[in-house]
């Protein structure tokens, strides 16, 4: 399916049914940071409305450089605050640099939505490819207003009154291997801990979406630890079906933007020792978020 703007031909193909759009057409000005004024505020809510609509956006060959990468992340809104585990980018302190290469275990191989530890979460990532292996790499996302949907009767109305626990997850091994347990114990609160509801609803779309993943969700509140892991398993189980997803294949100079309220990636650890560095920046706040009309 290929929907356009009347204002300025942006096209979006879908990449899968359930999730993801490939932007083409996108002004050259915009991304050379050329445009301004009330030129570059339409294309930037015609962006916007793709990102809702789609969840994923994926524009080719954007080959922003960082400061203007964090300069696109705050015409959405507020950047986020800094990652306590990347470093940041010498031209910017807005972006963080992903990069694993050799013997490094990368992180993100496993079904996330970020920073859900964190009792207000960025509203949407993006991140720009730098350095790609010659194969593999590639990041997945998943719907969650797919997997909502999919959800058994009697399952769904389980999640719908419970509320569950996020903590930092696996980024618990390097605070340990960096100071044992007080490595860990000062980690967690740095990062945070957040208790949110299973079930949410999309501030903008008003849909319901599942807010639980493999990565953060640590347990639900007022069951005990079997309950708990055998509820949780069931709906990791659920999510890691492909019909739900859609791939991104990173190329340099690729840029992905999500919408991190209702959906989650996995970014596929298959490249090593081959390097791979993403750029990435947090949008805190949706300055454009409104509630959805009754």
């Amino acid at each position: 399916m290929t929907t356009s703007s009347e204002s300025s031909n942006i096209d979006a193909d879908r990449l899968t049914p359930a999730i993801g759009a490939e932007l083409s057409n996108v002004p050259t000005k915009w991304l050379s940071g050329q445009m301004s004024g009330s030129d570059r505020a339409a294309i930037d809510d015609e962006l916007y409305q793709h990102l809702i609509d789609h969840q994923v956006i994926v524009i080719r060959d954007a080959n922003l450089s960082a400061p203007s990468l964090a300069a696109m992340g705050s015409s959405f809104g507020e950047l986020g605050a800094r990652h306590h585990s990347y470093p940041t980018h010498p031209e910017s302190d807005d972006v963080v640099i992903l990069e694993w290469s050799g013997d490094d275990k990368p992180d993100a191989a496993e079904w996330h939505s970020d920073m859900t530890y964190r009792p207000n979460p960025p509203f949407a990532s993006i991140v720009q490819a730098a350095v790609v292996p010659p194969s593999g790499g590639d990041t997945l996302w998943a719907s969650m207003y797919a997997v909502h949907d999919a959800l058994p009767d009697g399952l769904r109305s389980d999640l719908e009154n419970l509320e569950v626990v996020h903590d930092m997850g696996a980024f618990r091994t390097p605070a340990y291997q960096s100071d044992g347990v007080a490595g860990i114990e000062k980690a967690m609160i740095e990062a945070g801990t957040a208790v949110h509801p299973a079930i949410m609803n999309h501030p903008v779309t008003g849909r319901p979406y599942l807010n639980v993943s493999e990565s953060f969700t640590r347990w639900i509140i007022g069951l005990s630890a079997p309950e708990s892991a055998r509820l949780l398993t069931e709906v990791f189980d659920l999510i890691n079906r492909p019909e739900f997803h859609c791939r991104v294949r990173h190329r340099p100079g690729t840029l992905v933007m999500w919408d991190n309220r209702g959906t989650q990636h996995y970014g596929v650890a298959d490249y090593l020792p081959h390097r791979r560095v993403l750029h990435r920046v947090a949008v805190s706040t949706d300055r454009r978020a409104r509630r959805p009309a009754a």
